[in-house]
């Protein structure tokens, strides 16, 4: 998967969200990218999926209407920060790292 997980997950989510997928779609998507998550070894990606992963379990056990599940969602999608990170091989090149700011 190009660029990072993080991003790719928050693009299906907000493709989820403006009805451009179902929920069902978006659950055959994720459910494999989940379970390997780990192997990126992306920190902000692995959150991000316990995050999602955690409010679907609590919606498909009745916690919640679709309609809530959505608006726990949409933080996920609209409120991630960037920061720069120096690379240690190039001190005047810097790489970015988004996580998610609830």
């Amino acid at each position: 998967m190009t660029g990072g997980i993080d991003l790719e997950i928050r693009d299906r989510l907000a493709r989820y969200l403006n009805d451009d997928i179902s929920l069902h779609e978006f659950e055959e998507w994720f459910v494999p990218v989940a379970w390997s998550i780990e192997q990126t070894q992306n920190a902000n990606a692995i959150e991000l999926a316990g995050e999602v992963e955690l409010r679907l379990a609590e919606f498909s056990n009745g916690d919640w209407i679709e309609a809530e599940l959505r608006s726990k969602f949409e933080p996920l999608v609209s409120m991630y920060r960037t920061e720069l990170i120096p690379l240690p091989q190039r001190p005047d090149a810097y790489s970015a790292r988004s996580s998610l700011h609830i």
